[in-house]
């Protein structure tokens, strides 16, 4: 049994563009959106930027960032790497900027974040012909 407990998520965004202040690290999150149109499939969107903010972690996780297609249910993008909280109390904001991003079909994806394999939040994406 596992006494760490998982973070929980603040919030998960997906967006154009995040712009930080280099003075005081606010983040400005630009052109929010849950759909894109495409009149072809694949779809290459030539970027996404997938914002998450997480708080009351304890130490070191291996975190997952996946992109999963619900109809296929194949796993289209996956990215990894560790985050590490000094407290408790801290918030860790993370931007996932990705660039040329394959959607095969239309239809609905998720993305989804892991901590140590443990799903906390998933976001509903969708990919619609356009015409």
């Amino acid at each position: 049994m596992n006494s760490k407990p998982e973070p929980i998520v603040l919030g998960m965004i997906i967006c154009d563009t995040v712009i930080e202040d280099k003075i005081t690290n606010k983040k400005t999150l630009i052109g929010l959106f849950n759909r894109i149109n495409s009149p072809k499939v694949p779809c290459i969107h030539p970027c996404v930027n997938v914002f998450l903010s997480l708080t009351e972690g304890i130490g070191e996780y291996e975190c997952k960032l996946r992109c999963v297609d619900v109809t296929t249910d194949k796993t289209t993008l996956e990215l990894g790497g560790k985050i590490n909280f000094q407290g408790i109390k801290e918030i860790i904001e993370l931007n996932f900027e990705l660039r040329g991003v394959v959607f095969p079909n239309f239809g609905e994806y998720r993305f989804e974040f892991l901590c140590n394999s443990d799903p906390l939040i998933s976001r509903r994406f969708l990919v619609s012909e356009s015409r």
